[in-house]
């Protein structure tokens, strides 16, 4: 929360920042750098005096730094290309290339965890870079993404629905020859059986909950997210953004799709639920996009119909919605659905609570 507060004495900080990160203690360095990524998107305008200086360490960090420094300064450089937009064009071409390289690697969990944020940080570089600069590597990271979809770890497959989730929106439509590969992904994800994949983790040895958002009750069971459920989170979120970026290109899955985030709106945990609302009204809304309806008119009767579609989907989600904000406990989901039923009013009109 205090991002900006503190970017505000970046005049201040970043010289000090530069130094540690030259820093012969690794932990200095990792230090560093995480006090850099938190400061680089509140930044602004101000992001340009710095870029210069901070590309070269970061890329020196990122070649030959120890394993444990290379995805936090990867991210950093996602950060900086988030923050300077068209101003990160000189560095496209040599970030680019190492990213591609870092999405191949296989190996231990350090070598999963570059190549997790490699396929994160790609998504930045293709936002900052624009559709045109990153369309000859779209076809690479894509593939090198989906056969990060095959590996078993949740957090590969988080990384690969972000990745998705920001192609589409850099690509819109024509990313749409690709939803064919990601949909069985995200249904399984959704569908995910979490005692089983709890269980398996156990055997692994891995590290298998994680406390979810401090919080008045901290000792309740049902503020603990799993590994599974933070990657449901993600799908769900990557749903929504597909399918309002493609369009029709993602009308092949609505359906089944739709069903599973409804079956998400009682899960554990508060932030799935919150993003299977988010989604599932971006359905709504989509849907009514596509039709292109008139301007809707205040009042009942309804007297500028809806789209079957959209009404088949408002059919499926108030319903549910409604059903759950009675026993909502949890204040931001809550206020997430007020939110979107005021958004989504605005956008149908009437028909979305009129029967």
């Amino acid at each position: 929360e205090l991002d900006d507060e503190v970017a505000n004495h970046h005049e201040k900080l970043m010289p000090l920042i530069f130094n540690l990160m030259s820093d012969s203690n690794e932990a200095t360095v990792k230090y560093a750098l995480n006090a850099l990524d938190c400061i680089l998107e509140s930044l602004g305008d101000n992001i340009a005096r710095y870029l210069p200086q901070l590309m070269e360490r970061l890329v020196v960090l990122l070649d030959t730094g120890a394993m444990d420094v290379k995805p936090i300064a990867l991210s950093a450089i996602g950060s900086a290309a988030h923050s300077s937009g068209e101003g990160f064009a000189p560095y496209f071409g040599e970030v680019i290339a190492r990213i591609k390289r870092a999405m191949a690697l296989t190996g231990d969990d350090d070598t999963l965890a570059l190549r997790g944020v490699a396929t994160d940080t790609a998504g930045a570089i293709a936002e900052a870079a624009g559709r045109e600069a990153f369309r000859p590597h779209l076809e690479e990271t894509m593939r090198l993404a989906l056969e990060g979809m095959d590996i078993p770890s949740s957090g590969m497959r988080e990384s690969g629905y972000c990745y998705f989730g920001v192609m589409s929106r850099v690509f819109e439509a024509e990313f749409s020859q690709y939803i064919g590969y990601i949909a069985p992904h995200l249904l399984d994800t959704l569908r995910m059986d979490e005692t089983s994949a709890f269980e398996q983790e156990l055997d692994d040895g891995s590290e298998d909950m994680e406390n979810a958002d401090d919080d008045d009750d901290e000792d309740s069971p049902f503020k603990v997210n799993t590994a599974v459920a933070d990657e449901k989170e993600v799908a769900a979120d990557a749903a929504g953004e597909l399918f309002a970026s493609t369009g029709a290109g993602f009308l092949p899955y609505v359906e089944d799709v739709a069903k599973e985030l409804v079956n998400l709106l009682d899960h554990y945990s508060e932030t799935v639920r919150k993003s299977a609302v988010v989604s599932l009204f971006t359905f709504i809304r989509t849907f009514n996009k596509i039709a292109a309806p008139e301007p809707w008119k205040a009042g009942v009767p309804v007297r500028v119909p809806i789209n079957d579609n959209t009404a088949a989907m408002i059919k499926l989600v108030l319903p549910a919605v409604v059903a759950m904000w009675g026993d909502e406990d949890d204040k931001m989901v809550v206020t997430q659905i007020c939110v979107e039923l005021r958004s989504i009013m605005k956008d149908v009109g009437p028909a979305v609570t009129v029967d």
